[in-house]
Formats: structure tokens, C-alpha cells, sequence
């Protein structure tokens, strides 16, 4: 009699270069990987705060894993829907997941992350109660996420032709209006974050090949956390799309400048 292989998940090859690289950080490489060998067969896992710092990292606070999982949300590694405090479960979803039919199911289609998709066009059911009865947070982001898709394909309708996010003459107007020039700059590397919000504006800035920490920062300042954790979401999708950038600090920047909460 055939031996029936037990039941395993499978990580992305991307993922060991991202830690190698320092993309995704130790901690983040070791909360991620425990929720994935965990998740259901469609790449999804019910888990909390409590029980992941019981499970795998208890070395650290609660607050501490929360702030892991919000950073890799925010680098598009796994989704969940948003939520207040830090108490009670919730459901994390996985991109990049080969599912029992065969298929792989990516992250910037996920249902749950676009509840408007019908089934049949994702092959996956979306239970009750994974939706939320109060979407409008959630509908907004949609609504933005498609006017970003429908004003970024309208300048990509023929090879060559350049994004709203790369034009060099708009992205101009939108840097005087989002950064205030000061005489005294900081480079990337000099900048020493004092909390977990800065720290994250200075990963991003050396990702997107910004010289300087206080451009990103001067958002951070005006227009807050939440605004910056978008717009990366919007940038790392269009990255792994193999949208065309001429200029990562102004492709980013653009997207700033589109976003409105």
C-alpha cells in the first residue's frame, strides 16, 4: 500500500532572500513563518496576539507582535482585515498559496481583501464571517486602489508611455506640497528612528533609493502613519506587477500623493 505523504505547506523562495537582503527582518521571518506552516489548505490561519507570543516568540510583549505583524502587512507578506485593540482572534491570509486545486492564489486578489470579486472568479468561498459588516473603511480603500489602477492604465495604454507616478513635472508640484525643505537634512543611513513608525519611514525610504529620511518623515508628520503604510501596500503591489518606474522615490511619492483618508 502507497504511503500517504502528511499534510505541508510550501514558502516562497523570494521569502530566504528577503531575510538575507533585510526586506523582512528575523523577527518578521519567524512570526511569519510559524503563522504559514499553520494556515488551512486556502492559506488561512485564525490565531492572536496572545497566542503567537505563547507559541513561537515569548520573548517579547504583545505589543511587540503587533507591531511585526502591522510591518508585514504593511510589506504585503500576509493581510487581515482591520481592527481595534489588541485582544481576541482574528484570521490572517497568505499570498503566493498553492491551493488544493491547483491553483495559486496571490495576494492582491484575495477575496477577503476585495469582497466585491464573485466566486467564481477566484474559486474560493468567502465565509460570513470572514466579512465585515461595517466595510465602509475597507470600500474606501477599494474605491482608491481602483481610481490608482484606472489613472495608472491610462498612461500605460502603449509600451513606452511614462505613469502619472513617474512624471517628472507633476511629481515637482506634489514635492513642494509634501515636503517643506529645510537647510539641514538627514541621510538614511544617519537617522536614528525613536519609534517603530519612523523606523519603518526609514526602511522605506532606503528601499525606494531616497537619500535622505526627512521627506517620508515630513508625511509622517502631516499626514500620519496610516497614509504611508497605504500607499507602500499600493507600491509593493505594482512592484511585484512589474509596473514600470522610472524613479522608485517618485513612483512612491506619486502614490502619496493620490491617496486621501
Amino acid at each position: 500500500m502507497k504511503e500517504q505523504p502528511k499534510p505541508y505547506t510550501t514558502t516562497p523562495r523570494y521569502i530566504p532572500d528577503d531575510v538575507r537582503s533585510g526586506r523582512m527582518s528575523r523577527p518578521e521571518w519567524r512570526v511569519y513563518q510559524w503563522l504559514r506552516i499553520n494556515a488551512d489548505p486556502y492559506g488561512k490561519v485564525s490565531t492572536s496576539l496572545t497566542a503567537i507570543r505563547e507559541d513561537v516568540y515569548w520573548e517579547v510583549e504583545t505589543n511587540q507582535i503587533n507591531q511585526i505583524l502591522l510591518s508585514l502587512k504593511a510589506k504585503n507578506y500576509l493581510y487581515y482585515l482591520p481592527r481595534q485593540g489588541q485582544r481576541g482572534s482574528f484570521n490572517v491570509y497568505f499570498g503566493d498559496w498553492l491551493r488544493p486545486d491547483g491553483t495559486i492564489q496571490h495576494l492582491e486578489n484575495h477575496p477577503i481583501k476585495n469582497p466585491a470579486r464573485r466566486k467564481a472568479e477566484v474559486g474560493i468561498e468567502v465565509k460570513p464571517e470572514d466579512r465585515q459588516t461595517s466595510s465602509a473603511p475597507i470600500q474606501k480603500l477599494n474605491e482608491q486602489k481602483k481610481g490608482l489602477a484606472k489613472a495608472f492604465s491610462a498612461h500605460q495604454a502603449r509600451p513606452g508611455i511614462r505613469s502619472s507616478y513617474n512624471d517628472t513635472e507633476n511629481e515637482k508640484d506634489n514635492e513642494s506640497t509634501l515636503v517643506k525643505k529645510s537647510l539641514k537634512r538627514t541621510l538614511v543611513g544617519d537617522f536614528r528612528a525613536n519609534s517603530y513608525e519612523e523606523e519603518t519611514c526609514q526602511r522605506i525610504a532606503a528601499e525606494i533609493g531616497d537619500e535622505y529620511v526627512n521627506p517620508i518623515l515630513h508625511i509622517l508628520k502631516t499626514r500620519g502613519f496610516a497614509v504611508i503604510e497605504r500607499a507602500y501596500g499600493i507600491y509593493r503591489e505594482h512592484l511585484a506587477e512589474g509596473k514600470l518606474m522610472d524613479d522608485k522615490r517618485r513612483y512612491f511619492m506619486g502614490i502619496v500623493s493620490h491617496i486621501q483618508i
